[in-house]
């Protein structure tokens, strides 16, 4: 995965920055993996602080830096609302799972669809994935109408096993377009 980006790669849509996490995004990065609503159909640790928050920005550093995933948070008026990655990448580098939040009062506004758009024409055009899989709870209805909404479909036969709630959903390269 070495040659998958060399400098980190700042993406742009019509009202979107998606750019690396910085330390300097502590408060707002808080406010959104702390938020209920945002962790409602998820299963990890939930932030006690901005120290915890600080933790998880250097664990996302070395997960970039060791090209293992990498992660954008979505900057709207020079205020972080949300983030997008792509991670789990496979040993030829032609699959990855991608992940999403977006703080609820940006819900509905479009937002996600617009970023996941970029990403999506990001990992099958730039880093040349051949598939991209989306891991959602199975009650998360916006979720999984997003995803619907950008081509992918239900891997009824597939399951995750780490959280039994979940469903899985994939899009291959050539139904993108």
């Amino acid at each position: 995965m070495n040659n998958l980006f060399t400098t980190f790669p700042e993406l742009k849509t019509a009202r979107l920055l998606l750019r690396e996490v910085l330390l300097k995004d502590k408060v707002e990065l808080f406010e959104l993996r702390s938020n209920d609503l945002v962790n409602k159909f998820t299963t990890r640790n939930i932030p006690k602080n901005t120290q915890d928050v600080e933790s998880f920005i250097l664990d996302i550093h070395e997960l970039v830096n060791s090209k293992k995933g990498i992660y954008w948070v979505l900057e709207y008026e020079h205020k972080v609302i949300g983030s997008i990655g792509l991670r789990h990448f496979n040993k030829n580098n032609t699959y990855a799972e991608i992940g999403y939040e977006l703080h609820p009062d940006f819900h509905g506004l479009g937002f996600m669809s617009e970023a996941l758009k970029k990403v999506l024409w990001f990992g099958f055009t730039k880093l040349q994935l051949m598939e991209i899989e989306a891991y959602t709870h199975g009650e998360n209805e916006s979720s999984i109408k997003l995803l619907k909404r950008h081509k992918f479909q239900l891997k009824k036969d597939k399951i995750d096993f780490h959280f039994e709630n979940n469903i899985i959903f994939g899009l291959i390269k050539n139904e993108y377009q």
